[in-house]
């Protein structure tokens, strides 16, 4: 009970204000006076104003609540777009991959690239493929664009190709249009080169380079690239720079082809160039 008369003494002055307050509004509101009324009807009027305007003042806490639920659809939806691109463009590829395996009649395995080395002298991709989809070492790798490489390592589900930038890849290559050989290689830095073509021969900018019937690891015909440069390297040969018809930094999808080199012409240019003494 001392508690509660203290805490009356405490608020003892807004007690009394209320009271008159309440005894006020009651007085003017049982007058039928003439200014009464008029000052009743101000009243209400201003009352009515003020309570449109606050009504009309949006909630702080309901729009923070519905910008949220639209910053979460907007996620959402850039999410499904995203992945509907993203459909699309696999699609599309797949689409393509499945046309080119129709076309060449050719011993194809589709793969998919799950890693890949591209900075590095010595580059390389991963395959999601291998022995148990019937793909060895020395097979090539290609697209639809051109080659890629040829597999260097693998396993019961995966392999490791060299890929045509790779300082230790070298291919037997020659010029489509005027059939002037030489062999491709990878500068370390940023080109394709290919050397062992004399000043004389005849090769332009321009001119598209596929593998040549010369190489025991890749069938002839595959495309490689274009001759972006022409110089010449010393007296007797030129440098011939390439730019690769396959864009490695957004390859994903790849084919090994089931091509594997052919053992008695190896062996039989190994021992002649080798011979037992």
């Amino acid at each position: 009970m001392k508690k509660l008369g203290q805490l009356i003494l405490n608020i003892k002055e807004y007690l009394i204000l209320s009271v008159l307050i309440v005894f006020s509004l009651a007085f003017l509101f049982s007058n039928d006076n003439t200014q009464v009324r008029f000052l009743r009807a101000v009243a209400v009027g201003m009352f009515g104003t003020v309570q449109s305007g606050i009504s009309s003042i949006p909630n702080v806490f309901e729009l923070q609540q519905e910008n949220k639920m639209l910053r979460e659809n907007n996620i959402r939806l850039s999410n499904e777009v995203s992945g509907l691109k993203e459909s699309k463009l696999e699609n599309i590829r797949l689409t393509r991959s499945l046309s080119f395996k129709e076309s060449t009649g050719l011993g194809l395995v589709s793969a998919n690239v799950v890693n890949k080395s591209l900075i590095q002298t010595r580059n390389t991709i991963t395959l999601n493929v291998g022995e148990n989809d019937s793909v060895y070492i020395n097979m090539p790798v290609i697209t639809d664009a051109g080659l890629v490489g040829r597999i260097v390592s693998t396993s019961k589900n995966y392999s490791i190709a060299q890929i045509l930038l790779n300082k230790d890849l070298r291919v037997t290559v020659k010029v489509q249009r005027s059939r002037v050989d030489g062999i491709l290689s990878y500068d370390g830095v940023s080109s394709l080169t290919a050397t062992n073509i004399p000043k004389n021969a005849d090769v332009v900018v321009g001119d598209v380079i596929i593998t040549s019937e010369y190489s025991n690891l890749f069938p002839s015909g595959l495309p490689i690239g274009t001759v972006t440069e022409t110089g010449n390297l010393d007296n007797l040969f030129k440098k011939i720079e390439i730019t690769p018809l396959v864009n490695f930094l957004s390859l994903e999808n790849v084919f090994v082809l089931k091509y594997l080199v052919n053992k008695e012409r190896y062996f039989l240019e190994k021992s002649y160039q080798s011979p037992k003494k």
